[in-house]
């Protein structure tokens, strides 16, 4: 299937996801305050590499709130290759913007796939749940480090445990959860796009599923972490292939006689 926007034939790739798409968040370049709209960009690919786009319709958009309350989220066409992201504001702090996919595909001979549930396809070698989310935090407003909590009620989570400046060698620790549980020795991929091209390092959390990462350079980063779930659920799959994957901006720290500033690139 083909999308026709602007002129421009961008191809639903949503059902690739059996083969490991994704989707990740970038954050729109900008400062934001308490009352203005933040924006993000919903790109979809394998390992930040883009691949068409996903069915939007078949995707849940929620925007939380520093204080936790749950807002909606606008979804539109940019043109391009990815979905324009747009939720309202009434307060300072760490937002999170949060997409997540969840849809049951069955697997045949020949490597082909049905999307649906075991009743749905009885005859299938194996029925799988693919759950999905991708998230990131917009900063609004000028506050010190937060603390953030995590969101109970997200299948499995990848975030931040402080927010919201991430610095050229300083470390940043993330937090991987299952159902609301610290998931340990898990593995998660960082992706960096560089002038060079993508550079992919392998990463593994601690018993407490924290990742602890050093970026070396500014720029935009993305973790990734796929989990495999073999517990059956009855009449519905035989299994479940959990997908999470956080994008965040990391700056540069320079010092300066006057103090410290930081330059973005």
């Amino acid at each position: 299937m083909e999308h026709k926007r602007f002129g421009i034939e961008i191809p639903d790739t949503t059902d690739k996801l059996v083969y490991g798409h994704e989707g990740w968040l970038e954050e729109y370049p900008s400062h934001y305050h308490a009352g203005d709209p933040i924006m993000a960009k919903l790109k979809w690919g394998h390992n930040m590499e883009i691949d068409g786009l996903p069915r939007k319709e078949d995707i849940t958009f929620r925007a939380y709130a520093p204080d936790g309350s749950v807002g909606e989220i606008q979804v539109d066409e940019s043109g391009h290759e990815w979905l324009d992201l747009t939720a309202d504001t009434d307060q300072e702090g760490f937002y999170l913007l949060v997409c997540t996919y969840n849809n049951c595909y069955a697997e045949f001979e020949g490597n082909k796939w049905k999307r649906g549930s075991r009743k749905e396809h009885p005859d299938a070698k194996e029925v799988r749940n693919y759950h999905q989310n991708a998230t990131t935090c917009i900063s609004v407003g000028h506050h010190h480090e937060t603390d953030l909590s995590g969101i109970p009620d997200l299948r499995i989570s990848l975030l931040p445990l402080k927010g919201p400046k991430y610095y050229v060698g300083e470390e940043v620790r993330f937090q991987l959860k299952i159902d609301g549980k610290p998931a340990a020795k898990q593995e998660a991929l960082l992706v960096h796009p560089t002038e060079n091209g993508l550079e992919e390092t392998t990463v593994t959390c601690d018993d407490n599923g924290q990742f602890t990462i050093c970026p070396k350079e500014a720029g935009l980063y993305d973790l990734i972490a796929r989990y495999r779930h073999e517990e059956k659920k009855e009449g519905e799959y035989e299994g479940e292939s959990l997908t999470a994957s956080h994008c965040f901006k990391v700056v540069e720290k320079v010092a300066h006689h006057a103090g410290e500033h930081y330059h973005e690139h």
